[in-house]
């Protein structure tokens, strides 16, 4: 990215006072494509007009969810970052709305509460406990998919619950995996029991003659990306849509630009 000028600069700083939301997003779409934009929010940020500051920190925003989405993807490309940081980055780019703290303060207390001595049994008695749920309804709701959402609702999806319990386990030195076993996300733990979420937590012994799919920290990541990337179509968030893609098309390769219109240019 190169540097303005000076006068073309300034131009667009007053095209970000224009009553025009519209010929304001374009002057701030141009800012986004040169070096100037940190140095100008940086001197900005207090400036005494305040639709320039509401319009500076709009532009601040959306730099921070852009190092954030480059800053996760090289940490996923490098397997620098655990499972359970890198749902928290996907939940901030499909809602950087998302209130970190809040989440801490709910994993917290579910991790202050749970059972001594934990094992199997004791986890999942906790789970139901605690109403963490699959309904299988509205399949492709983005809530089913957000760690904040389901903190918040204890209900998930499977995917998303077999992640919660193996979190929450690991926190009491309960060890487990998440697994595929016949299209349905569960958890093995270290005995060699199966634990099903959406089958109202069921445990059982893995018979021998059938076999499941250890999942990785990647493959939970994408499995969830794609989800909520229907869910941004569905819902029609086009701001979604773009941060979820620009991730996805990343991590397998590509460039969400490539992508045949109207999803890409």
């Amino acid at each position: 990215m190169d540097k303005l000028k000076k006068p073309t600069l300034d131009a667009l700083v007053n095209l970000l006072e224009d009553e025009d939301t519209h010929i304001a997003t374009l002057a701030m779409e141009e800012l986004l494509r040169h070096q100037d934009a940190d140095q100008l929010v940086a001197e900005l940020q207090e400036a005494p007009s305040p639709v320039l500051r509401t319009r500076i920190h709009q532009l601040g925003n959306v730099l921070n969810i852009r190092r954030a989405r480059t800053n996760l993807i090289r940490q996923v490309e490098s397997s620098d970052i655990s499972l359970w940081q890198g749902l928290l980055q996907i939940n901030y780019q499909y809602n950087p709305r998302m209130n970190v703290n809040a989440v801490d303060e709910l994993l917290t207390d579910l991790v202050d509460r749970l059972p001594v001595e934990l094992n199997t049994a004791r986890l999942i008695s906790y789970m139901r406990d605690e109403n963490f749920a699959y309904t299988g309804e509205d399949v492709l709701g983005s809530d089913l998919y957000l760690v904040e959402d389901v903190l918040r609702q204890r209900v998930a999806s499977p995917i998303l619950l077999s992640v919660v319990a193996h979190h929450l386990g690991r926190q009491a030195g309960w060890q487990s995996r998440v697994v595929l076993f016949k299209g349905k996300h569960c958890l093995l733990d270290g005995r060699g029991h199966l634990i099903e979420p959406a089958e109202n937590w069921r445990i059982t012994r893995l018979p021998k003659n059938d076999h499941l799919h250890p999942c990785g920290k990647q493959e939970i990541w994408l499995t969830i990306l794609c989800q909520l990337y229907l869910s941004a179509m569905l819902e029609g968030r086009l701001l979604a849509i773009h941060r979820v893609g620009s991730i996805l098309t990343r991590l397998c390769g590509g460039e969400f630009g490539a992508l045949p219109f109207p999803l890409g240019s």
